[in-house]
C-alpha cells in the first residue's frame, strides 16, 4: 500500500486532483512550474520516511459562519490526494447506507432524498393523523474535538499497513502554523490542541476522511445497539425519526453518554431538538417535508449574499460571463426543492439589473467614443491649418 502512495503515477494523479477548479493560483503555478523536480522530491521523502508535514496557514472564514481555519501547502495537499484515493476504499465499506457527507455518489442531494423518504415510511407505517417526531443532533466543536489516541486507534483498526499508519500519525498529529502574513504562530486551540492531543485541522483533506471515520462508530452503534430504523447522518449533524417522543428523548441519552464515554464528544447543548416533522425537518441546506421540499431561511439568505458579491465583484472587473458559473451552483441547489417562484425572482431581477448596467455601461463607452472621435477631427483641423 506505502509503495502505491509513493508511485509516481499517482503522485502525478494526485497533483491533477489537487490542482482542480483551483490551477491558476500562485502556489499551484509555482509547484506545477517545476513539477517533475517537486513530485520527484516528495517521493524520495516518502521512501526515506523523512516527509513532514510543512506549515499549515491559518486565517478565519465567517460562511457560514465564523470559524478557524488551518490551510495546508499544496505538497500536502498532492499527498494527501495520494494517500486518500488509497485508503478511502478500506473504510467505505464499513460506512453505514445512511451517512452521507464526503462521500462517492452521496452527499446533500441524496441525503434529501433519503429524508423524505423516512418520513413516508413513517407516515405510511403510523397514518397521516400520527404524530411523528424527529429528534435533531449536533455535536459541539467536533472537528477540533477529535482525539487523536481514538482516532488512530480506529485507523489502525483497518489499514494494514505499517508505513502507512505512521505516515497517517504524522499527518493527524504534526503541525506547525504561519499567520496570512507568514509570520510563525501557536496552532489555534480551536483548531488543534498539542497538549491534549485533539483536533484536526479542516482545511486538510485528510480531515473528511478522519472525520467520517470517527462518528462511524456512532453510526454503528445507533443501527446495531440502538436498532435504529430511521437514522442518518452528515458529518456532526444527525437525526433519529420516531412516533414516540419518550423513545427519542431516551435515545438522546444513549448518544450522549456513548459519545462522552467512547469518543469523548459533546453533544450542542443548543442543537438538541425533539420537534414534530409537520414543520418540516431542516437538514443539508433543506427543510424537508414527507411531500415537498423548500429551501432553508438561512441557506437561501446565503445564496442571496453570495450572488449580489459575486456580481458586484464581476461587474467592476467587467467579467459579468463569470457569473454563470455561480447562477449554475445555486440552480443545482434549488432545483432539488419545490422553488420554482423563488429561483424566477432571485434569477430575473438579477440578470435584469446585470442587463440594465452592462447597457449603460455600453452607452457610456459609445458617447466616450464619440467624443474621443470629436476631438481627434477638430485636433486634425487644428493641426493641417
Amino acid at each position: 500500500m506505502y509503495e502505491e502512495i509513493y508511485d509516481f503515477n499517482n503522485l502525478l494523479s494526485a497533483y491533477q486532483a489537487a490542482r482542480k477548479c483551483k490551477r491558476y493560483k500562485s502556489n499551484i503555478v509555482n509547484y506545477g512550474f517545476f513539477l517533475e523536480s517537486n513530485l520527484f522530491k516528495l517521493q524520495r521523502e516518502l521512501i526515506l520516511e523523512t516527509y513532514l508535514p510543512s506549515s499549515y496557514v491559518c486565517f478565519t472564514v465567517s460562511d457560514p459562519k465564523l470559524r478557524k481555519v488551518a490551510a495546508p501547502a499544496f505538497r500536502d495537499r498532492v499527498l494527501q490526494h495520494s494517500l486518500v484515493s488509497r485508503i478511502e476504499p478500506l473504510f467505505e465499506s464499513k460506512f453505514i447506507y445512511d451517512s452521507f457527507a464526503c462521500r462517492k455518489n452521496k452527499g446533500t442531494h441524496f441525503g434529501l432524498s433519503r429524508i423524505k423518504k423516512f418520513l413516508q415510511a413513517a407516515r405510511s407505517i403510523y397514518g397521516k393523523d400520527a404524530q411523528i417526531y424527529c429528534l435533531r443532533m449536533d455535536i459541539q466543536k467536533y472537528f477540533a474535538s477529535i482525539s487523536w489516541d481514538v482516532l488512530l486507534t480506529l485507523v489502525n483498526k483497518t489499514v494494514p499497513c505499517d508505513k502507512t499508519k505512521r505516515l497517517i500519525e504524522k499527518i493527524i498529529t504534526k503541525h506547525k502554523c504561519f499567520n496570512i502574513k507568514g509570520r510563525p504562530i501557536e496552532a489555534p486551540e480551536d483548531v488543534v490542541n498539542p497538549d491534549l492531543r485533539r483536533g484536526v485541522p479542516i482545511g486538510n483533506l485528510t480531515s473528511q476522511l478522519f472525520a467520517n471515520i470517527y462518528l462511524n462508530e456512532l453510526d454503528h452503534f445507533a443501527k446495531e445497539t440502538l436498532h435504529i430504523r430511521w437514522y442518518a447522518r452528515y458529518m456532526d449533524d444527525f437525526l433519529v425519526i420516531d412516533s414516540d417522543k419518550e423513545y427519542l428523548k431516551q435515545t438522546k441519552e444513549d448518544f450522549k453518554s456513548f459519545l462522552e464515554c467512547h469518543l469523548h464528544l459533546s453533544l450542542h447543548p443548543k442543537k438538541v431538538i425533539i420537534q414534530n416533522v409537520k414543520s418540516g425537518i431542516p437538514f443539508v441546506g433543506y427543510l424537508i417535508f414527507y411531500d415537498h421540499v423548500l429551501v432553508r431561511g438561512k441557506t437561501l439568505l446565503r445564496m442571496r449574499q453570495k450572488l449580489k458579491l459575486r456580481r458586484n465583484e464581476n461587474l467592476k472587473n467587467g467579467e459579468e460571463h463569470k457569473l454563470e458559473a455561480t447562477y449554475s451552483s445555486i440552480r443545482g441547489h434549488l432545483k432539488r426543492a419545490n422553488a420554482y417562484g423563488l429561483e424566477k425572482n432571485l434569477f430575473e431581477r438579477n440578470i435584469t439589473t446585470e442587463k440594465t448596467i452592462i447597457k449603460s455601461k455600453e452607452k457610456i463607452k459609445t458617447k466616450i467614443n464619440e467624443q474621443l472621435k470629436l476631438f481627434s477631427i477638430i485636433l486634425w483641423f487644428l493641426f493641417i491649418s
